[in-house]
């Protein structure tokens, strides 16, 4: 086994032996009293590794639906532990040397990072049920242009971005902003908005924008982690679903990385439509309906999917080079 990738199985344990000292509430404790968060997390770390959805799309509806954990409390718990979760699925893609678009990663991280703090504000703001169904939306209308998009499997697809210049850079600068925006109300959703506009605007391919979209929520959730505990919002019960989530994050993340190289680019997007699906039903099933969030919900569902569908019919960053013009 070449030494990289016997690099990627020290950082399970490494991550284990500092969870064990780490101060506060006996991690073992938090274990024991919160195994529902740790099965959760072990299906969500695995998915946030091997697609573009953050370990937040599984615990969000997850906490909210069926563990009766208020929405504030379920998004401060997806946005730190995936600086854990998604730290080690960094460090994975670099030990892997897994191609990324760094260029994308700087102009989305700079737009997103100052947006957090606004979502953050505006989410207390707002009833459970509408932060619930909105990330319900979200997902939902994403999974339809995904679906489009695979529809032809013709459609060229490009390993790297095609073009960058000054439009490119303000478009992701523009989306970042709007998925940190999101990801400060929902504790997730920069991945969702930028590998949208990755895969259906510049035609990446999954595969590519996949590793890309990590590195951005890594960052993204660092930055979170610092505004939560420097605000004074890292307190019980979050920090101990934290704890909880840690040992299991650390190993399921890097996992979903590895996975996710050796699929194919249909089984990932497979994997992500499968996913939203079963959101979506058990959001009808499980969310009361007040007639103004129906109507909301629905308005907001048919905004993002002309967005969507939108950058799906452009033709501007096909194969052909006087698409670009």
């Amino acid at each position: 086994m070449p030494l990289n990738k016997k690099l990627t199985l020290l950082i399970p344990p490494l991550a284990w032996l500092g969870w064990y000292f780490l101060p506060g509430t006996p991690p073992l404790w938090a274990l024991a009293k919160h195994w529902p968060i740790s099965l959760t997390m072990a299906f969500g770390s695995f998915i946030a590794g091997a697609t573009s959805e953050a370990g937040g799309a599984v615990a969000f509806p997850v906490f909210t639906k069926i563990l009766a954990i208020p929405a504030t409390q379920a998004k401060l718990f997806s946005l730190v532990t995936q600086s854990v979760g998604m730290g080690s699925a960094l460090l994975t893609i670099l030990l892997l040397h897994i191609r990324v678009e760094w260029r994308a990663v700087f102009w989305v991280v700079l737009g997103a990072i100052p947006m957090l703090w606004f979502g953050f504000m505006i989410a207390e703001q707002l009833p459970a049920s509408a932060v619930r169904m909105m990330f319900t939306v979200i997902q939902s209308s994403f999974a339809l242009a995904l679906w489009w998009h695979n529809r032809d499997p013709h459609r060229d697809r490009h390993v790297s971005l095609p073009a960058f210049g000054s439009l490119e850079k303000l478009t992701l600068l523009a989306f970042g902003m709007l998925g940190g925006l999101i990801s400060g109300l929902l504790g997730s959703g920069l991945e969702i908005i930028v590998f949208s506009v990755l895969v259906l605007w510049f035609r990446l391919c999954e595969k590519s924008a996949t590793p890309t979209v990590i590195v951005m929520m890594v960052l993204t959730s660092w930055s979170a982690f610092a505004m939560i505990y420097w605000s004074g919002r890292f307190v019980p019960p979050v920090t101990e679903y934290w704890l909880a989530a840690i040992p299991i994050v650390v190993m399921g993340a890097p996992l979903g990385v590895y996975v996710c190289s050796r699929m194919s680019r249909i089984g990932v997007v497979n994997t992500l439509l499968s996913l939203i699906l079963l959101e979506l039903l058990s959001s009808l099933l499980l969310i009361p309906l007040t007639l103004e969030l129906a109507l909301a919900s629905i308005a907001l569902f048919l905004g993002f999917s002309y967005v969507y569908y939108s950058m799906y019919r452009s033709k501007r960053y096909r194969d052909d080079p006087s698409a670009l013009t």
